[in-house]
């Protein structure tokens, strides 16, 4: 026992630069505090109290028990391993000796937190283990703990195909959380996930209304948000070494919050999508400027092709064709989202005024969805070759495909007389 007080007050007077001497006087001798260093004296009860106050921490810091000081600097290291995750850098077995280490030292919140990190960065089935024991840990915390795990819970659940449970959860959170704890970071949670799981659900309006609560919360973009994660960091690292625990624990929440919001950011780009969505009936160059933030902050094919579409829509066609060849070489022939690329393709070439190509696009397109039956896809693009037929005297034709596409559709034979 000696031996771990001497070594931790020869660690602590390290870190603060300070000579045996120094840490000494004016009661002690240099030799006094070799001897406590090496483990050969046991130092005093006085000499403890002269050592924790030279050094500027609680006298329990040194003979190992728990400290104000011991929570602080976990906290700073769970941060610190989260923004490795953050940075594509981290390591899961490092975060789980953090949450050891937090249990065995019974700071539930700090291993419910770090679980938090682990379920965000684990992928798959297996992303529901950490997420049971962050519930766990957070149990018997205060609400915005609590609900975090709860809005984890309920984004497992939406990736999981479940987005009516999903939303139940993070409806009933939200509710409360609006009338009694309206913690800033917890509400920006719960409306990104409701948007998200609501865009999923096809309720494009209620999700816009969600995303847009959501945007209104967040407080800039990844590298505004990195930058002040970090000056956050330096702040707490400052405070604890000043030994001003209160402002080391203020300084260390706000560094926590931001990093909770940079991991939402893929959230968010969905909630952009969203509101695109949403303003493509009124304000194309609002969900323009929307849909370019969104890819730029997590690309998606969805996205790629809703941008292309607009850009079309407003006339832009060598930057719809530079998307849509983009799109061509990231999309697998056997995704759904290739319908809509060919649909796609068959519409720019029509804005082009290339009625061959166009009328080729929309044949392509009606097959393409009809194998992977993706309806909606298949019905405009029978529209729209219905529609060019028709423009160009060939009423026949149109009557024949629209005849063909009803069958595919799934309407009764007898559409045929």
């Amino acid at each position: 026992m000696d031996e771990e007080v001497g070594g931790r007050l020869r660690r602590l007077r390290a870190e603060r630069g300070l000579t045996q001497r120094e840490l000494a006087e004016p009661h002690y001798t240099a030799a006094y505090v070799s001897s406590v260093e090496t483990g050969a004296r046991t130092p005093s009860g006085d000499a403890m109290r002269h050592f924790a106050a030279r050094l500027g921490v609680d006298t329990g810091e040194l003979l190992g028990v728990t400290s104000p000081r011991d929570d602080v600097r976990l906290d700073l290291d769970i941060a610190a391993a989260a923004a490795d995750f953050l940075a594509g850098t981290g390591s899961a077995p490092k975060m789980r000796r953090l949450v050891r280490r937090a249990e065995k030292i019974g700071r539930h919140r700090q291993a419910g937190l770090a679980w938090m990190w682990l379920a965000r960065f684990t992928e798959g089935d297996a992303r529901a283990r950490p997420v049971a024991a962050a519930e766990a840990a957070l149990a018997g915390d205060i609400p915005p703990y609590r609900e975090l795990a709860a809005a984890l819970r309920a984004n497992v659940l939406i990736g999981r195909g479940e987005p009516h449970h999903a939303m139940h959860l993070l409806r009933t959170a939200l509710d409360a959380s609006l009338v009694r704890h309206p913690h800033p970071v917890l509400l920006l949670t719960l409306h990104a996930y409701l948007a998200d799981g609501q865009l999923r659900l096809g309720e494009t309006a209620k999700a816009a209304h969600h995303a847009e609560e959501a945007l209104r919360l967040a407080r800039g973009s990844e590298e505004i948000l990195a930058e002040l994660a970090g000056n956050q960091r330096r702040l707490a690292e400052s405070y604890l070494g000043e030994g001003r625990l209160a402002d080391a624990v203020a300084a260390v929440s706000a560094l926590h919050d931001l990093l909770h919001e940079r991991a939402l950011r893929p959230v968010l780009a969905r909630c952009l999508f969203a509101r695109a969505l949403n303003r493509r009936a009124d304000d194309l160059e609002g969900a323009l400027a929307d849909l370019r933030a969104s890819r730029a902050a997590a690309p998606d094919h969805t996205v790629t092709l809703e941008l292309a579409d607009v850009c079309r829509e407003l006339g832009r066609l060598g930057d719809a064709a530079a998307l849509l060849s983009e799109a061509t070489e990231a999309i697998p022939e056997d995704s759904p989202l290739s319908a809509s690329l060919t649909f796609q393709q068959g519409s720019l070439a029509l804005a082009r005024g290339d009625l061959e190509a166009a009328e080729a696009g929309f044949a392509h397109a009606i097959d393409v969805a009809a194998l992977h039956d993706t309806r909606g896809v298949l019905a405009a693009s029978i529209d729209k070759a219905g529609e060019l037929l028709r423009d160009q005297g060939r009423f026949e034709e149109a009557a024949d495909l629209l005849r063909h596409g009803l069958l595919l559709l799934g309407a009764e034979e007898d559409v045929s007389q």
